[in-house]
């Protein structure tokens, strides 16, 4: 971990983290920085003329923007890219991209920032429409070993992750739904995390990505069978659960060493969910934009998928190995004691209190959702397609308070 001040923390937890981080700066091509001096990373990655994408205002009210801009003067800025980025708005970026030739591609602010970015340079150096990059691997599938300059990643939220995974979810209005590019060439070159630069979220903002957060650590955790896609995801998953479970607190009123902890969190939720993907809260949750803040939904559709998963006895004996984080005796306590968590939060108690969700919302999620069959038997107790709405209308009408 390049660059990197762990404050404080037990002497495990510590060495977890510098090992978990170090693992991802050995992978060929890639690097992941912790620091808070970030303008030796910057010129070092400023390659000729540098295209930089950044959101509204964040990257102003952290400081994040002036810094940059000093390291790195010969940029040119494409801002205003929304939370919940759509596809209207990766066209821009993808035609800002076509007249400017330019040979590095920044991105800085949160995980809607970071996955636009991915997509629209995706597009450009690809040629290929939008559409039919979503899916897995769209591009890598058609054009195996043909290898494509990626984005350099400045998080400036703790929550998706995103400056280590291939994701990229994109808003199409005109379907209504959310889409997901899930390729390898879309793995940032490099990843930046500059934990002080998150200092200035809001409380809402700071809770709903730290659960997002927690959500991908444990959504990889409990996917039992995909452990054999990484050695090292459920060191990074345990290592990451820890530390949410011992810092976001900290973080909601805004202690700089818990920020810091919580950035290293979100890095390595991004990590896991690159090896061990998420599973049903993410899935049905998914096109909920607009009506949620989408680590909220996540997070509190978690109890009851859990719950399922549990008829997997592997899931319930993976379950007991967080009994030291969420206590509990049972695998139905250790669940108890997560949702105690999640309340001492502010997280509220059931779906039903946000007044853009409804019983019949649930309903046709049961149904859409249901449409993904590979998400459903890739899930830690795989889901049957013929029993797919019933299976997750239970999942959802529990979670909404019916």
């Amino acid at each position: 971990m390049n660059g990197s001040r762990i404050l404080s923390g037990s002497r495990l937890l510590v060495r977890e983290i510098m090992n978990c981080l170090q693992l991802l700066t050995q992978a060929p091509g890639e690097e992941l920085v912790l620091t808070n001096e970030p303008a030796a990373f910057f010129k070092k990655y400023a390659r000729g003329r540098c295209a930089v994408f950044t959101g509204r205002k964040s990257v102003e009210a952290s400081g994040t923007w002036d810094e940059f801009s000093t390291a790195v003067p010969q940029s040119e800025r494409f801002s205003g890219i929304e939370p919940e980025p759509c596809v209207e708005t990766v066209e821009r970026m993808t035609a800002f991209l076509d007249a400017g030739n330019y040979d590095t591609v920044f991105a800085i602010g949160g995980g809607s920032v970071l996955d636009a970015a991915k997509a629209a340079f995706l597009v450009h150096q690809t040629k290929i429409p939008l559409q039919e990059l979503f899916g897995v691997n769209m591009y890598s599938q058609k054009f195996p070993g043909k290898d494509l300059a990626r984005i350099i990643a400045v998080p400036t939220t703790s929550g998706t992750g995103s400056e280590a995974t291939q994701y990229s979810n994109i808003v199409d209005h005109n379907a209504g739904v959310k889409k997901l590019i899930a390729e390898a060439q879309c793995v940032p070159l490099a990843g930046c995390v500059v934990p002080r630069y998150t200092n200035s979220m809001p409380r809402d903002v700071t809770l709903a990505t730290g659960c997002d957060a927690l959500a991908h650590l444990l959504e990889g955790f409990l996917n039992v069978r995909a452990d054999s896609n990484h050695p090292e995801g459920n060191t990074w998953a345990l290592a990451g659960i820890r530390l949410v479970k011992e810092f976001l607190p900290g973080a909601l009123v805004n202690d700089p060493c818990a920020r810091e902890k919580m950035a290293i969190a979100a890095a390595l939720g991004g990590m896991t969910i690159r090896f061990k993907s998420t599973g049903l809260p993410h899935l049905c949750s998914f096109s909920w934009f607009g009506r949620i803040a989408h680590g909220i939904a996540a997070i509190m559709l978690l109890p009851e998928s859990w719950r399922y998963y549990l008829g997997n006895p592997a899931v319930a004996e993976r379950t007991m190995l967080l009994s030291e984080i969420f206590p509990g005796h049972t695998p139905e306590a250790v669940i108890d004691s997560f949702r105690a968590f999640l309340t001492e939060l502010g997280v509220p108690e059931k779906l039903k209190e946000f007044p853009d969700l409804s019983p019949e919302l649930m309903e046709r999620t049961a149904c859409s959702a249901g449409e993904n069959k590979m998400k459903l038997e890739l899930a830690p107790r795989p889901v049957p397609v013929e029993e797919s709405r019933f299976i997750l209308q239970n999942i959802l009408l529990k979670s909404y308070g019916e």
